[in-house]
């Protein structure tokens, strides 16, 4: 039995070995199979999986960066370039973001500008200095959406020898010498108590003095200094009121009514001492609003403007700021009608005068009694408050709402696109917004725009000139933000039976008017005139308030008559006179906005 087991072992070992022989000659037949590659083959092969390996990569590249600009386009859709603007001072640091024109460059930052040079396709020239002279080429080459900071001519205001000799009830006397000197000494000896403060064109500086001190042998300048001033808490202080020009004719003048600069001097005013400037002029180191004890308290604790915190305590004195605030416009805007004459001269060397607008400073001081006396207008006024910092929120509300005013920050996104930019300024302001007098329109003037004085308001018969000025004074009013409108004033309502008015035959006579307010005087005296009317019409409302205002028309035909501001101020007295405080002037035209 063991033989026979052992015989089954022997037999299943040679089976396996067999097996194994076989599955090896398996394995070498399967081997001998396989096809054998050249070099040359296998080089050509790994070519081209290089080649669709960078396919591959290229393409997978394309395609996250049409994702990434796809998801550019939907982040930059709603956005608009920045628009550029430059700046310019033959002597002021005025390029340093942290310089005296540092709160300028940082709202025109956050309206949506940035700096660059004239060299570039520029929206906004911000000038400190006058820069008609030194710019003169660039001033004649300015494209239509390009606006500078200043106007030509308008040296006539902020010269203080030119404004200070304007005749003008709110201005103290003032004389050139040794020019006018007789007419001096002949004031001088009328009004024997009065002082002078002098100031020599040959150093800076001003003296008080008597007429017994002042030497007319050299070039100097006199002005009648404002004797007896209203004092806070023991000082001398002045009002500085931001002012805009925006348009001349017609003219429109705004002033800024968030709150006005008011600057104390830093001694007290009594005892009187002719020779410690510190109590009667306002130099750089002044006092401010915040460390004069009685407006501390409204002015910081309370958060009042300057302006209201001042009116606070002269109404705690007795006294009602109203009329001072009146006057104070009233001074401002005789200014602008009286040497709008020589700017309106000035732009005819100009091929525009769209491209301008001008903020200013008048500075103002008033007496025991609040009667108001304008001293200057300071061209580029400062806007630094390096040295006194609190001023930095009156400084930039100013320029913020400078800009919205004079469209230099649009309210309506813009791009290079024509088509575009007009669309979005038809949203804002259009022909039905300045359409009136539907019914002249559409009948007197339908056949003739000669027909009737109206009718140069219809709009087959307006002029593009005349069309484009009216709508940019309707943005205006719609942007105006605190800036309210100074000239011509504001429209309310007046009660004078609507029709013609006679003129007189002569033109020495004076027309009378009488009306809810009295009789009105107008006298012709300094103008030619063929003919006048005096018209009441009620005008389109539709975008201003829900109360109907009216039109105060005032027609001259003249024919030798090239003193235009000698009409003005004849329509200027008119206003004054009747209280009527809106004004429609043909063809020298005034368009009026609440």
């Amino acid at each position: 039995m063991e033989g026979k087991g052992n015989q089954d072992i022997t037999e299943e070992c040679n089976k396996e070995n067999i097996d194994h022989e076989n599955i090896e000659k398996a394995d070498s037949d399967k081997k001998s199979e396989i096809p054998k590659y050249k070099f040359s083959d296998f080089s050509l092969d790994k070519n081209v999986n290089t080649f669709l390996l960078i396919c591959v990569i290229g393409v997978s590249l394309g395609i996250l960066l049409e994702v990434m600009n796809v998801q550019n386009r939907e982040k930059t859709k709603d956005e608009v370039p920045k628009r550029r603007y430059w700046v310019y001072s033959a002597y002021s640091d005025v390029e340093n973001k942290n310089g005296v024109l540092k709160h300028v460059h940082i709202v025109l930052d956050r309206v949506g500008y940035e700096k660059s040079t004239n060299k570039t396709d520029w929206s906004l020239l911000w000038s400190h200095d006058y820069p008609f002279r030194s710019l003169y080429p660039n001033m004649h080459k300015l494209k239509r959406h390009q606006k500078v900071n200043h106007f030509p001519g308008t040296g006539f205001i902020t010269n203080k020898v030119d404004l200070a000799t304007s005749k003008s009830e709110y201005i103290p006397r003032a004389f050139k010498l040794p020019q006018n000197k007789a007419e001096f000494l002949s004031y001088a000896s009328v009004n024997k108590n009065a002082l002078f403060l002098e100031k020599h064109n040959q150093h800076r500086g001003v003296y008080l003095k008597n007429v017994s001190e002042i030497d007319f042998s050299g070039e100097s300048f006199v002005q009648e200094f404002v004797q007896k001033p209203f004092l806070v808490d023991g000082h001398k202080f002045d009002i500085g009121v931001y002012v805009v020009l925006t348009s001349v004719d017609p003219l429109r003048v705004y002033w800024y009514k968030g709150d006005v600069l008011f600057r104390y001097c830093p001694a007290k005013y009594y005892p009187f001492d002719p020779k410690n400037l510190d109590k009667y002029v306002i130099g750089d180191d002044y006092l401010p609003t915040w460390e004069v004890p009685s407006l501390a308290h409204p002015y910081t604790a309370l958060g009042f403007s300057m302006k209201d915190s001042f009116d606070v305590y002269a109404k705690s004195k007795g006294k009602d700021t109203t009329k001072m605030w009146e006057d104070v416009q009233k001074a401002i805007a005789d200014v602008f009608v009286k040497k709008e004459y020589h700017v309106i001269q000035a732009l005819k060397s100009y091929p525009s005068s769209d491209n301008y607008f001008e903020m200013m400073r008048f500075d103002l001081v008033v007496d025991e009694d609040l009667k108001v006396y304008l001293l200057e207008a300071n061209m580029s006024p400062n806007l630094s408050s390096a040295h006194y910092p609190p001023n930095q929120l009156l400084y930039e509300q100013v320029l913020y709402n400078l800009m919205g005013l004079v469209g230099v920050a649009d309210h309506v996104k813009k791009d290079w696109n024509h088509g575009e930019n007009a669309g979005a300024q038809n949203m804002v302001s259009t022909q039905k917004n300045i359409a009136v007098w539907g019914e002249q329109c559409s009948t007197v003037c339908k056949e003739n725009c000669d027909s009737h004085e109206l009718c140069e308001l219809c709009r087959p018969c307006l002029n593009t000139k005349l069309r484009n000025s009216f709508l940019k004074a309707h943005r205006e009013h719609l942007h105006k933000g605190d800036f309210r409108r100074l000239f011509p004033p504001p429209t309310v309502s007046l009660c004078i039976s609507r029709g013609i008015v006679p003129i007189p035959k002569s033109r020495d006579r004076d027309l009378q008017i009488e009306n809810n307010f009295g009789v009105v005087n107008i006298s012709f005296r300094r103008c030619r005139v063929r003919s006048l009317r005096l018209s009441m019409i009620p005008r389109k409302t539709s975008y201003l308030s829900e109360r109907s205002g009216l039109y105060v028309i005032i027609y001259c035909k003249y024919y030798r008559f090239n003193h235009l501001t000698r009409l003005r101020s004849a329509a200027t007295q008119v206003l004054t006179k009747t209280n009527i405080t809106s004004l429609l002037f043909l063809p020298l035209l005034l368009l009026n906005f609440d």
